[in-house]
């Protein structure tokens, strides 16, 4: 055997080997629209209008608040996924100590590709109290809209949503517009 064919049979191999794992690495074949769980956090810009919904509370007015919002979901195939959220708006004149919201969500994606819109249905709980109440309001609570995720690689994405969520029943008019802007993990 020659010396050169010694050399060459290594790098060769080597070489080989490196392009089989690249076909299967998830940097150079991304699957965007997979299963599987992902969390994603962010904060959102909030116009709130909790004061109309409480009784001795001032007058409907709308407010911008800095907020919080926290998810765990499961994308169960490339159209769907569900999702547990947890937000947090602060006091405002109608409210205190904030708005608590934890709930359920269902996210309808458009495409599969690197920028994924979607539609975002939820409903769950809100919990609110009002000026000078012992203790919360309790009730029902409703989220739509629609949102859009941009693929920065194979497990991070960047989130933008806006979205409505109201108040039923006990904290009936205790609603707000969000426009949430946040990071994604998909595992």
């Amino acid at each position: 055997m020659s010396r050169s064919a010694l050399i060459l049979g290594p790098i060769l191999f080597a070489l080989c080997l490196s392009f089989s794992a690249s076909a299967h690495d998830p940097e150079f074949a991304p699957d965007y629209a997979r299963p599987g769980l992902y969390i994603a956090g962010g904060g959102y810009a909030a116009l709130t209008s909790s004061s109309a919904g409480f009784a001795g509370a001032e007058t409907l007015s709308w407010e911008p608040s800095p907020s919080l919002d926290f998810r765990i979901g499961w994308r169960e195939h490339e159209r769907l996924a569900l999702e547990v959220d947890f937000g947090w708006l602060p006091s405002t004149r109608g409210v205190e100590y904030g708005n608590w919201l934890l709930g359920a969500n269902a996210k309808f994606y458009f495409a599969e590709d690197r920028i994924q819109p979607y539609l975002v249905f939820g409903a769950g709980a809100m919990w609110a109290r009002p000026p000078g109440a012992l203790s919360s309001e309790v009730d029902w609570a409703f989220r739509q809209g629609l949102g859009v995720e941009y693929y920065v690689g194979h497990h991070w994405a960047l989130t933008a949503e806006t979205s409505f969520v109201w108040g039923a029943g006990n904290v009936w008019k205790n609603y707000f517009m969000a426009l949430n802007l946040g990071a994604m993990y998909r595992f």
